[in-house]
């Protein structure tokens, strides 16, 4: 008996396939908003790798990664509003926020820190910034979520320090 060959899988990886597999209504105005947030931290994080402006980053990642199939895993579409909300208004205070994260790392003892810890920071602080409307809680707790994402050691409790001081100086 001849076995018939299995025809070769085609390797997809680093690629979005052609057409997004999940609508962009689908997932509660919650996951969306979370998903906005997590994606306005990959768009900061690609704009300072890439030395990118802020507009067409967001639009390469709604054009390439919303919606679609990543890795095998299909995730919640962002709100593509908020997205643009966050990584825009990040770039025009880029300024402000970087001296306001700056002196608050700089009370919690540390210089510096690395890029993409850095992205979640300033996303955070532009929220805190700019969104009064919504409870600090609300948005430090969604970024703490997106950092452990990334982390298992001490940056979750690096970003909720720092975002938590930033929250008392800007809403106070």
């Amino acid at each position: 008996m001849v076995e018939k060959k299995k025809p070769a899988r085609k390797n997809n990886l680093g690629r979005a396939p052609e057409k997004p597999v999940v609508k962009k209504n689908e997932g509660s105005a919650k996951a969306q908003k979370i998903a906005a947030r997590l994606a306005a931290v990959q768009v900061l994080y690609q704009m300072r790798l890439n030395n990118q402006d802020a507009k067409s980053a967001v639009r390469e990642f709604i054009d390439c990664r919303v919606g679609f199939n990543l890795d095998g895993d299909l995730f919640v579409p962002a709100d593509q509003e908020m997205l643009e909300k966050i990584v825009m208004g990040v770039s025009e205070r880029w300024t402000d926020i970087d001296m306001i994260v700056s002196k608050a790392l700089a009370d919690g003892k540390k210089s510096e820190v690395e890029t993409l810890l850095e992205s979640i920071l300033r996303a955070g602080t532009y929220e805190l910034l700019a969104c009064s409307d919504v409870d600090a809680g609300i948005i430090i707790n969604d970024y703490l979520n997106v950092t452990t994402g990334f982390y298992e050691g001490n940056e979750p409790k690096i970003v909720n320090a720092i975002l938590d001081k930033i929250a008392k100086s800007v809403r106070d």
